[in-house]
């Protein structure tokens, strides 16, 4: 479903039904902090393996508070004779308390669920088959009272005199860049390896692409930054993507990777790296903030900024960061952090309110706030990491925002996403999917568009071509 804002309005609904007392239990989850994306191919195999389908009556998702939710579960086209009146159905809140619900209503071929949220949240709906188990549930997911969800935490009181330390570093180590040309897998665009040392962290590291008639001042910019992990072909920056990116929009573009890795090595380099110096890299630090590992990372995207408005050929106008997870968390970071980026693509953004344990919900990915939030080791934890959070950079930005959201994603989940995109203070857009996991889009939200598609509109509406 897509939410559309300029100021701040979602799709309302009217109330109707009474209210339903909710009980409510502790689920166990299994831990998440050591998930990163995985692959596509992956996500659709495990998909795959249900025999159920499952659906809300409200086809976008999207609820308004007091309005009854209902889900139903069928078979699954081609799936057979499944037994209904064995599927085991659980409704969870927010990735963290397990709803207890009446015994779901058989209706023909179906079977309905039926309850009324008293609080704005998320809810996962989950059905598995008799003696099947969770891996062959299957799920879709709903949202109530979106423009509710607000950021678990206040920010920090010295949060921008933190990251004014952080630019006054930058400022005092000039820009110097290391252009190397390579080999350009399309004639019209013109391909270097880049890279640009920055100041306590490692360097810039990726490509840079520009169309060889560029005229001066006459080129958008994007910034493509990448999902989480080390070794797998979607962690590394792309001379292809970069020059793909370039001839689609005539622009110059940067595609760097998250940790400064180097550029083209043999596999067993950054195989290397993920068992030792980046092995769980995302909980390095977590109890400090200058260490925290994400410090690194963002510091490396205002030196990526800096380099691109040094660019002659860039129009001093049009700044688009894109990115997926990690890399849609790091589009948002951007944003915040400089005010030059224009507009933000965040594909099921990462990094988003570390902190929701402390409200009783997951927190954003990499989690680094565990469930007993009273531990020293938690309030550690939520002391250091809400500096790069971007609930409290998504108040900075001034950049027209593109979110995508999976209503069922339990990596990047959707309240952190949802209270950082309420956090946004300008033009700004959230295109939902109920049956999302963090990969892949599943057939039945095609009919709400392709995200390619989508974006490419965001993109061309942005920098008016």
């Amino acid at each position: 479903m897509i939410q559309e804002e300029e100021g701040h309005m979602f799709t309302p609904h009217k109330a109707r039904c009474s209210r339903l007392l909710l009980c409510v239990r502790v689920l166990t989850l299994v831990s998440l902090l050591s998930t990163v994306a995985v692959a596509p191919a992956v996500a659709a195999r495990r998909a795959a393996t249900s025999l159920l389908v499952v659906n809300s009556e409200e086809r976008s998702g999207i609820y308004s508070l007091g309005k009854e939710v209902v889900f139903t579960i069928k078979a699954a086209e081609g799936a057979g004779a499944v037994d209904l009146d064995k599927v085991a159905v659980t409704i969870t809140r927010d990735g963290w308390e397990k709803i207890v619900m009446p015994q779901a209503n058989r209706s023909g071929a179906a079977l309905a669920v039926r309850f009324t949220p008293e609080a704005p949240g998320w809810y996962l709906c989950e059905a598995s088959p008799a003696g099947e188990g969770r891996k062959a549930a299957a799920r879709a997911g709903v949202v109530v009272s979106p423009e509710k969800i607000a950021p678990s935490m206040p920010e920090p009181k010295d949060f921008d005199e933190f990251w004014n330390v952080r630019r006054a570093a930058l400022a005092a180590l000039p820009l110097k860049t290391d252009l190397k040309a390579v080999e350009s897998p399309d004639r019209q665009i013109e391909c270097f390896s880049l890279e640009a040392p920055c100041p306590h962290t490692n360097p810039v590291r990726g490509y840079f692409a520009r169309p060889k008639d560029a005229k001066s001042h006459g080129c958008p910019a994007i910034l493509f930054v990448r999902a989480a992990g080390v070794s797998g072909d979607w962690c590394k920056a792309s001379v292809k993507n970069a020059a793909s990116l370039a001839k689609q929009y005539g622009a110059i573009v940067v595609d760097i990777n998250a940790h400064g890795m180097l550029n083209g090595q043999p596999p067993e380099y950054y195989r290397d790296l993920e068992q030792k110096e980046l092995r769980n890299y995302w909980t390095q630090g977590t109890d400090d903030r200058d260490k925290f590992y994400f410090v690194g990372m963002y510091v490396r995207l205002l030196r990526s900024v800096e380099f691109i408005a040094a660019q002659e050929q860039w129009d001093g106008k049009h700044l688009i960061t894109i990115g997926e997870s990690q890399g849609g968390g790091q589009a948002l970071a951007a944003a915040g952090l400089d005010k030059r980026v224009s507009a933000v693509v965040a594909l099921v953004p990462a990094m988003c309110d570390f902190a929701g344990p402390a409200v009783k919900r997951s927190g954003g990915w990499p989690m680094p706030v565990g469930r007993n939030v009273e531990s020293e080791q938690a309030k550690k934890a939520i002391d250091a990491v809400r500096y790069c959070d971007n609930v409290n950079l998504a108040r900075r930005s001034q950049a027209q925002t593109l979110v995508f959201v999976g209503l069922i994603d339990t990596t990047c989940c959707p309240p952190g996403v949802f209270a950082t995109y309420n956090s946004l203070p300008g033009t700004k857009r959230i295109v939902a999917y109920p049956h999302k996991p963090h990969n892949g889009l599943p057939k039945e939200d095609a009919w709400i568009g392709e995200i390619s598609s989508i974006q490419d509109d965001f993109i061309r509406g942005h920098i008016g071509k």
